[in-house]
């Protein structure tokens, strides 16, 4: 999998290893200095096919900011072994999430169509849960799939009074 990504382009970083969260979390922190506006899509493929190789090259050659980015998760191994019931989310066989990270300084003029590139991955199906939005209820809906109805119920015990809630959301 590693060469299909190398033949998208030259990365700005690539980085294949164990670290730690605190250490993966400290690099991320630079992109993200308090006052940036970001926007953040998210999507989850099977693989670098070429509808996703299409997909994310030209998202790449679209980009209208030179603090985006497009990031690309794997998730194999422990994630994948897990039973789909055991734990919040459905999806347990081996994928990509894809991010695109629209990151912009206030004031940007182009800050519409910063928030129209995070869009420009919609042919890709999908969505990491806790990335999605509000306006995500179909895709929030499919990434908890069997899970939704005993995830509302817990929600009605510990928060009736929808103190953690976003509106739209499961």
């Amino acid at each position: 999998m590693l060469q299909q990504l190398t033949e998208l382009g030259e990365p700005l970083s690539a980085q294949v290893g164990p670290t730690t969260m605190t250490d993966q979390l400290a690099q991320i922190d630079a992109m993200f200095p308090a006052g940036r506006h970001v926007q953040i899509g998210t999507r989850t493929v099977t693989g670098l096919d070429r509808t996703v190789q299409e997909t994310l090259t030209d998202a790449a050659g679209a980009m209208t900011s030179p603090l985006s980015a497009i990031s690309l998760h794997s998730l194999h191994g422990a994630a994948a072994r897990v039973p789909a019931d055991a734990s919040a989310f459905r999806n347990r066989t081996p994928h990509l999430m894809v991010e695109t990270i629209a990151v912009w300084e206030p004031g940007d003029p182009a800050e519409d169509q910063h928030r129209a590139w995070v869009q420009g991955t919609d042919r890709l199906p999908g969505g990491y849960p806790n990335l999605l939005g509000p306006e995500d209820t179909e895709r929030t809906a499919a990434a908890f799939g069997p899970n939704a109805e005993r995830l509302l119920a817990a929600k009605k015990r510990y928060d009736p009074d929808l103190v953690f809630h976003a509106p739209g959301r499961l």
